[in-house]
């Protein structure tokens, strides 16, 4: 059997779906990457059996096997742009893949000890713009936990409303909300939780692509197609918490600041006390807001007795009021806001969580848990 194929084309399907392989497996087919050439196309998927994503490219010939999914990344990398050809060895579980005279030899295992998922059954179908879905995956993306005690928090929570498409994510120290339009026939949708794994894979497979992808679910798994391309992956099991009860009211004490001040303030103070590098300890910063706005500023120090104070420009409404927080957590979901947006920061007081918003998003909705300082 042999191929010949376009080395970008047949590049950029590897990429799309390679990320899904695991790098140590105990079954030595879920490191390949399953190859289908068949009337015309090539047909590149790889799993890990939660999750699977196909991507396609034009080709021509036949071919059917499983080949290394970093190898055969790594060996097409190696090649320039042109023409390739993949090609079975007689005698031996292996292909060559050919340009010129270069040639690269790969093992290989049967396709027919590669897992493949059933289709979905009995699903909720629905298209939404690929910017919609990108949008609530990728504003969300910062909040997923990373805790496996707490499982039902690795991912993005999506719901819906009369109105709204909901999607959240939480670690317990910082939250996000944000809402789009709800597409026809997601109205049925049960509430899901989609693994951060898969929610990466997805943003992948959109990049800057436009119009609708397809989104089908029934309440175990969940697909998503674009194009030539699809995912899919099973959901979390397990009941969300009531993020919504996390959210604060709107307070009275209350900070306008624009976005990118904001963050500038908290990357200066932080660069003095964190100068060593050690990205593995908590810098939390104190925010001072004052009876007037020449008094605002913004302070860090650590236990060798180094600090950092800087001014921040900002109005405040309400009573004096110093409070902590984590100033990642600050960056990170400030950062989620449009640049040059003005936020609005709300708390009681300083043991209660800050609510931010933006006049720029108004889909969005931040949440921070306080520190002690």
């Amino acid at each position: 059997m042999k191929v010949e194929i376009e080395r970008d084309a047949l590049l950029g399907a590897l990429e799309q779906v390679a990320g899904v392989v695991e790098r140590r497996n105990t079954i030595p087919v879920l490191s390949n990457l399953l190859l289908v050439v068949d009337g015309g196309t090539l047909s590149v998927t790889g799993t890990d059996l939660d999750i699977e994503a196909t991507a396609s490219a034009v080709a021509a010939g036949e071919l059917r096997t499983t080949v290394p999914a970093e190898k055969i990344l790594a060996a097409v990398k190696s090649f320039k742009s042109g023409k390739l050809t993949i090609s079975t060895v007689d005698g031996r579980q292996a292909v060559t893949v050919k340009q010129g005279r270069g040639v690269r030899t790969l093992s290989t295992l049967p396709a027919e000890d590669f897992p493949k998922r059933p289709a979905l059954g009995k699903a909720v179908s629905f298209s939404i713009p690929c910017a919609s879905l990108a949008r609530i995956f990728a504003k969300c993306t910062v909040a997923q936990s990373s805790d496996e005690t707490r499982y039902y928090l690795m991912g993005v929570f999506l719901h819906t409303t009369d109105t709204k498409l909901r999607g959240a994510a939480t670690d317990g120290h910082r939250l996000i909300r944000v809402e789009a339009d709800l597409p026809d026939g997601a109205g049925d949708m049960a509430d899901i939780i989609v693994p951060k794994k898969a929610v990466a894979q997805v943003l992948q497979m959109i990049g800057k692509s436009t119009g609708d992808i397809a989104v089908q679910t029934n309440g175990t798994a969940i697909a998503f197609q674009k194009g030539d391309g699809t995912i899919i992956s099973k959901l979390i099991e397990g009941t969300y918490p009531d993020y919504s009860r996390v959210i604060p009211e709107i307070a009275q004490n209350k900070i306008s600041i624009v976005r990118d001040i904001l963050i500038a303030a908290s990357s200066a103070v932080t660069s003095v006390v964190n100068a060593e590098g050690d990205k593995s300890k908590v810098r939390a910063v104190a925010i001072d807001m004052g009876a007037d706005d020449e008094a605002h500023e913004m302070t860090a120090k650590d236990q060798m007795g180094t600090s950092a104070i800087e001014p921040i420009a900002a109005t405040y409404r309400g009573a004096p009021l110093r409070f902590g927080v984590n100033s990642q957590y600050l960056r990170d979901v400030a950062g989620i806001f449009a640049e040059g947006a003005a936020l609005s920061i709300t708390l009681h007081d300083p043991a209660a969580p800050l609510r931010i918003v933006s006049d720029n998003d108004p889909d969005l909705v931040g949440v921070i848990m306080p520190m002690r300082v």
